[in-house]
């Protein structure tokens, strides 16, 4: 059994099943017809024995009425009348016969015609549908390899089907780029975690003793050893608070979540910033929904972001920090804005990573710990440098997170 795999040789033997194949049965069924058409009008058919009857009839009736000229005049014009419809009859005998004698040839040459014209349009067809095809099967190529489809010009046309394939492949390469960014930042957070853990764990063994010298130290009379004894527990102190941080970097949420008021969580934060060196200020607009969510993740991730803010204005001269608390979407949404020097473009896109810092002695966790506290909460943590001059951080967070959604 012949097994046809080429797509064009498909369509072309479907166009030949269905143009060819009729049309030489069609073809053979008329040369037959006409075959017994001509037999039937011809000569050798029923003209001849008219012919021969007429005939046979004249001369009788001249030989009933020798002399009667009317049967006479009667019996020519009836003789005459069947010569002549003999002779047509030859001639369409004739025709016949050439017909029938040309048809096989007529019906071959059909046949090769209807041939030639079905593989041609199976080729055109088979391009058609093949071309779309290779384009698709070079995008899933591309997808495979990591690379990026091409861009979409203007409004898509062609077949309706080819275009909600393209729509799906882009759909499906766009969602499975997000899921391997996820999962490298997945990755990357829980190798960040591991080893926040571990260095949490090696700072924390020897600040017990030395906190206990540093304090022996500062109970002694001598004026510089007592401040050398401060300044070691001023970085002892802030051992511990970075080892603190390095615990809870990664750490899942503790308890069940709850109510939270964004409102008076944002106030609780800013109230010790109100009257400092650089003012923090709240405003809160329209009524702010209820989020879903932990307090207490919630309130550290808006500390360190205006902690942040407070840092960079006193570096950067700028002049104060703004909490604003306001509803977004379903959600809410908490803004930190200052007035300082902004976010250096080159790590705007890099300033939610564990190791990616602005400040000298900072941790690199804080802004890693912000986002980490959206992403729990089915939110999102974004950044931006404001035109105005000054940085604007952003957790928009749902009333409730997907997860938890009826």
């Amino acid at each position: 059994m012949i097994r046809i795999t080429s797509f064009r040789s498909r369509v072309f033997a479907a166009l030949l099943a269905v143009a060819v194949v009729p049309t030489a049965i069609a073809l053979t069924a008329g040369v037959l017809a006409l075959r017994q058409v001509g037999t039937t009008i011809g000569t050798l058919g029923a003209w001849d024995e008219v012919a021969g009857s007429g005939r046979v009839l004249a001369e009788a009736a001249r030989s009933a009425a020798p002399g009667d000229t009317a049967i006479d005049r009667v019996a020519t014009a009836h003789t005459e009348a069947l010569s002549a419809s003999v002779r047509q009859s030859r001639v369409y005998a004739l025709v016949a016969d050439r017909a029938v004698r040309l048809l096989p040839w007529a019906a071959l040459f059909a046949i090769l015609f209807l041939s030639a014209l079905s593989a041609w349009v199976a080729r055109r067809l088979a391009s058609n549908f093949s071309t779309p095809i290779q384009e698709l099967v070079g995008w899933t190529e591309r997808i495979a390899a990591g690379e990026e489809l091409p861009p979409q010009r203007g409004r898509e046309t062609g077949v309706r089907e080819y275009r909600v394939l393209r729509r799906a492949l882009r759909v499906g390469a766009s969602r499975l780029e997000t899921a391997q960014r996820q999962e490298v930042e997945s990755a990357r957070l829980r190798a960040w975690t591991e080893m926040a853990r571990r260095v949490a764990h090696e700072i924390k063994n020897p600040l017990t003793p030395m906190r206990m010298s540093a304090a022996t130290l500062a109970r002694n009379g001598d004026p510089e050893v007592r401040e050398a004894a401060e300044i070691l527990l001023e970085e002892v102190a802030r051992l511990d608070d970075m080892a603190r941080t390095f615990t809870r970097f990664g750490r899942p949420p503790e308890g069940p979540p709850a109510e939270v008021d964004l409102v008076e969580l944002a106030r609780a934060v800013v109230t010790g910033y109100e009257s400092g060196e650089v003012p923090v200020r709240l405003r809160a607009t329209g009524v702010v929904p209820r989020i879903h969510g932990h307090h207490d993740i919630l309130g550290q991730a808006l500390r360190n972001l205006v902690v942040n803010a407070v840092e960079a204005v006193t570096e950067g001269g700028g002049s104060e920090v703004l909490v604003r608390v306001e509803a977004f979407g379903d959600g809410a949404r908490l803004t930190v804005r200052d007035d300082g020097p902004g976010i250096p473009a080159d790590l705007l896109d890099q300033i939610w990573l564990p190791n990616v810092t602005t400040r000298h002695r900072g941790s690199g966790l804080g802004l890693a710990m912000v986002r980490r506290a959206a992403e729990i909460h089915g939110g999102s943590a974004v950044a931006l440098n404001r035109i105005e001059g000054g940085a604007e951080f952003e957790i928009r967070l749902p009333r409730t997170p997907a997860s938890r959604r009826a």
